[in-house]
């Protein structure tokens, strides 16, 4: 096969990635706007997760154009209507690898660094973990039912916490789909580069192949971006989900609770009542204490992302 119609042949490949990487944004494209999907309380906060959507969104296609730019100068030099070393020019060292960076900023996720002590354990509140009867568990949740149909500021509060687990769980998902499809169409514009151009030699070929080289190294460092959002994202909406039910259960332990004290005599011993009352007084200490821990790990995790 001749040069030029190496050049062509080579073209349309990258063509082909073009519209792949093409696809691949449609992807970003269905994240949510806003970080409602956080909840109310720590949405806010994760600030970094927004402006990483429409960063990504913009370094692909920003990869998207180079390949446009590629596939228009090889058909030109293909058609001879100029030389390879003058489309290529002077490539430079091309951009810094991410993959370094990002290894660190999972390290950090991974080793839940940012999640904050009292939160930091896999069961931190540890009568939460002690199996209960049946009818210890009956009380429980209709504690918590009747606290959340009576009480509304006690609704809002575990609604500011909800947010919505399955769109968080959507973005990760789609963030593992692009890095997957991104290491893919790296790993294809690799083998373009080996096979399509293989035995071709000169100055004017191994500058393009460095050229092009850096494009390859930018697509490995978006798939090294992606599956840290990825791992980010699914932490994120982890320890929210984890902090809500926390709340929820002293919630419901305490609501139970009160329950059981109605049944008692209707003059209580003034060492009992006041015992009782230190009892909803330390529930809300610790339900404050939780929810401070929380919006203070997200705010660490907003950091390592924006960092």
């Amino acid at each position: 096969m001749s040069m030029p119609d190496r050049l062509r042949l080579h073209a349309a490949h990258l063509d082909e990635l073009r519209v792949r990487l093409g696809r691949v944004r449609l992807l970003v494209q269905r994240f949510e706007k806003d970080q409602a999907a956080f909840g109310a309380l720590c949405g806010w906060v994760l600030t970094g997760l927004g402006e990483r959507h429409i960063r990504h969104d913009e370094l692909i296609a920003y990869v998207e154009e180079t390949f446009v730019i590629t596939v228009a100068g090889l058909r030109g030099v293909a058609d001879g209507r100029q030389s390879l070393a003058r489309f290529v020019g002077e490539p430079d060292d091309g951009p810094r690898s991410a993959t370094e960076i990002v290894d660190g900023v999972l390290a950090t996720v991974t080793s839940r660094e940012w999640v904050e002590p009292l939160l930091a354990g896999s069961a931190p509140v540890a009568e939460f973990a002690v199996p209960l009867d049946d009818t210890g568990a009956a009380l429980r949740a209709a504690g918590l039912a009747v606290a959340m149909a009576r009480i509304p500021p006690l609704r809002r509060m575990v609604d500011d916490l909800a947010g919505m687990p399955d769109v968080v769980a959507e973005q990760a998902r789609l963030w593992a789909d692009m890095a997957g499809d991104l290491r893919t169409i790296g790993g294809d514009l690799q083998r373009c580069l080996d096979d399509d151009l293989r035995g071709a030699d000169g100055a004017d070929v191994r500058a393009y192949l460095t050229l092009m080289g850096n494009n390859v190294e930018a697509l490995r460092g978006l798939v090294a971006t992606c599956t840290a959002m990825t791992v980010i994202t699914k932490a994120a909406g982890d320890l929210i989900l984890l902090a809500r039910d926390i709340v929820r259960g002293l919630i419901g332990d305490l609501v139970a609770r009160v329950s059981g004290w109605v049944t008692d005599p209707a003059v209580v011993p003034l060492p009992v009542l006041v015992s009782r009352l230190g009892s909803v007084v330390a529930t809300a200490w610790r339900i404050d204490a939780y929810l401070t821990a929380l919006v203070t790990s997200i705010a660490n995790l907003s950091r390592t992302i924006d960092g």
